[in-house]
């Protein structure tokens, strides 16, 4: 191998070594910023809908999401007593569900044996702490004997239609907090399920991008080999259709325009005959008077 051929495989081996690198880098950035993610608004808006005296919410997260969904389950099945939601989307999940106030810690515990339990609340709705069971009851009962007495009236007028529409909206009012505090001892559960990344260290993270760069590197070695082969093919099979200026040799071949030769041939032609005055070879000249009068005076002199 010449000189010229070496520098020339140590510049592709150089330019395969910083591309691969750049793939490297750019995988590497992909993966750490693609990572899954879930809308969880919908069912926010629900439990912040929802009226219940005690709330809480948990923010779960888990490795093992076939496990964690099994372990929810099985909690919603034995300590849930009004399911609202049960939401499972691939890696995650949301579930809105009742359960008794003095179970929440042991819920709590247990979500800890097959996961991380992150953000965990809990609220009292003030608006209904101050009801009384007995006193709501009462009231509805006044509400509805009210209404009773209007639905009697042939002729309502319109200010009596009114009241009517006004009781009506009081009647459901009570009867949603009643069955709120009916509720009292119960606390609405917000548990939200999220995948876990798995904890990386240096050692794995180098260990990650140093196959990441072997893989590149191979892949880009086999395909400058590829191309270099298949561009020799191409030569090859261009040559045999006789179209000149394209050999085997490379695309660096010299080309004969119309068979008048290469530049190498034009510039031997001009040394050969001197043009450009860079030639050393002497040139005779021969001047016709000056051989005339030279033959005219040896004639003379034989006479």
């Amino acid at each position: 191998m010449d000189k010229k051929t070496r520098r020339r495989v140590h510049g592709i081996a150089i330019f395969i070594v910083f591309l691969a690198l750049a793939a490297t880098i750019v995988q590497f950035q992909n993966q750490g910023t693609k990572k899954p993610t879930f809308n969880f608004k919908t069912s926010a808006n629900e439990y912040r809908d929802l009226k219940f005296i005690n709330k809480a919410q948990i923010s779960f997260s888990a490795e093992n999401i076939t496990k964690a969904q099994e372990g929810i389950n099985k909690i919603m099945n034995e300590k849930g007593k009004q399911r609202i939601r049960k939401q499972n989307e691939g890696s995650f999940g949301a579930y809105i569900f009742t359960v008794p106030q003095s179970e929440l810690e042991s819920i709590t515990q247990e979500l800890k044996t097959f996961g991380y339990v992150g953000t965990q609340t809990e609220q009292i709705d003030t608006s209904l702490v101050n009801l009384d069971y007995d006193t709501e009851t009462a009231r509805l009962a006044s509400y509805e004997n009210e209404l009773a007495d209007l639905d009697k009236v042939r002729f309502p007028s319109e200010q009596q239609n009114r009241r009517k529409e006004t009781l009506h909206g009081l009647i459901q009012q009570s009867r949603g907090n009643l069955d709120k505090l009916r509720e009292g001892e119960n606390t609405l559960l917000y548990l939200t399920l999220s995948p876990r990344q798995k904890n990386s260290n240096l050692i794995v993270t180098v260990k990650n991008l140093t196959m990441m760069y072997l893989f590149w590197l191979g892949i880009f070695a086999v395909g400058m080999v590829l191309v270099y082969f298949g561009a020799k093919l191409l030569m090859y099979f261009l040559s045999a259709l006789g179209i000149r200026g394209l050999t085997a040799g490379g695309l660096g071949s010299s080309y004969n325009y119309g068979g008048y030769g290469s530049y190498s041939n034009y510039a031997r032609y001009g040394s050969r005959y001197a043009y450009g005055g860079g030639s050393k070879r002497k040139i005779k000249r021969i001047y016709k008077d000056k051989n005339a009068s030279t033959n005219e005076g040896e004639n003379d002199e034989a006479k």
